[in-house]
């Protein structure tokens, strides 16, 4: 039985070629590391103060791979576009990672580290006012000869101001 080590979508795997089918065993899963001085959901590109209708509001954060968010659902989305409500003084979802109008971008590095690039296509519909984006992730921890855990993290952009002319 010949076996040989084999790098498959973040996971180290062990191949086995004994039979017409693989039989794949995780081995290692690289970690996420944010970069040196930085934690995860720091701002890496923050958002301009003020955005008119039908622009594009962007941001990117320091990430974590998306898929340890499917391992451990504390959140049930990567974002939020949240709109300040003055008259009850609470901010408001108005958007998340499942309306058209946003989209979410993970950017793999090298040796753990990644971002998360967040847009908000601003719609003409959208509402004048104050606005901010929350990014919600996970990050994997492991230490020498422990086993890994995952790790919720939150982040939320500076406000800004959307317009319509």
């Amino acid at each position: 039985m010949r076996q040989r080590l084999q790098f498959m979508d973040h996971t180290l795997c062990l191949r086995t070629s004994s039979s017409s089918e693989s039989l794949l065993r995780p081995l290692l899963r690289i970690v996420d590391r944010p970069p040196i001085g930085k934690t995860f959901g720091d701002v890496l590109q923050p958002l301009n103060p003020k955005y008119r209708v039908g622009e594009v509001a962007e941001i990117t954060f320091v990430g974590a791979n998306p898929k340890n968010s499917a391992e451990n659902r504390t959140h049930q989305t990567f974002l939020t576009v949240e709109k300040y409500e003055d008259a009850s003084g609470t901010w408001q979802v108005v958007h998340n990672d499942a309306s058209w109008e946003t989209r979410f971008y993970w950017h793999k590095g090298l040796l753990g580290h990644s971002n998360a690039t967040i847009q908000w296509h601003i719609p003409d519909t959208a509402h004048p006012g104050i606005y901010r984006i929350r990014y919600f992730g996970h990050n994997r921890k492991q230490d020498f000869l422990k086993p890994a855990v995952i790790l919720a993290f939150e982040s939320t952009s500076s406000v800004f101001e959307v317009v319509t002319t």
